[in-house]
């Protein structure tokens, strides 16, 4: 497996179907999935979620850096404990979005803040980005106090994302370590 970045704590890297299991603790957690509509749902079962991760190892092998859809693994145990992904906000031109899903056993332990610095950081330094953007519905707290602990800076409220009204984060690459 390839390791694209990590911490002292936490390793990314590529997910593989093999992660089914692991991932299905994440995106069948319907603690998780409802802020994840309408881009995805939540998924029922190991099945679909095999599926699901070969669509998105088949995707990646298309994607230009730093696009992708990464696993997070805790370094001390080999466990999966989240997944982050970089991607084109709608309408898929320029603004950078990312996003951090971890299982809810592994809320509170701030795994969510160091895996998204970690992958800021290798975006900012590997793709051709000045900024990334992070959007969340008003209701999702603690996807807001996240960016926030990213340094994130509030720019306002916006409908044009996924037909839904978020809150949009913005750092650029010089206030990511300021």
């Amino acid at each position: 497996m390839a390791v694209l970045t990590g911490s002292d704590r936490l390793e990314i890297r590529e997910w593989t179907e093999a992660d089914a299991e692991d991932a299905l603790a994440i995106f069948g957690a319907i603690e998780v999935a409802r802020w994840l509509a309408p881009a995805l749902g939540q998924v029922p079962n190991k099945a679909t979620m095999r599926l699901v991760l070969r669509a998105w190892i088949e995707e990646g092998k298309r994607l230009v850096t730093p696009a992708g859809r990464w696993a997070v693994v805790d370094r001390a145990s080999g466990e999966v404990v989240g997944g982050l992904v970089l991607s084109l906000l709608p309408p898929y031109e320029e603004d950078f979005e990312i996003g951090w899903h971890l299982k809810p056993s592994a809320w509170g332990h701030g795994y969510a803040t160091e895996a998204s610095r970690a992958l800021m950081r290798w975006a900012f330094e590997n793709g051709s980005i000045d900024e990334i953007f992070a959007v969340a519905r008003p209701q999702n707290l603690r996807a807001c106090a996240t960016a926030r602990r990213l340094g994130m800076e509030w720019v306002g409220e916006t409908d044009k994302y996924y037909g839904l009204t978020m809150q949009v984060y913005r750092i650029r690459g010089a206030e990511l370590d300021a």
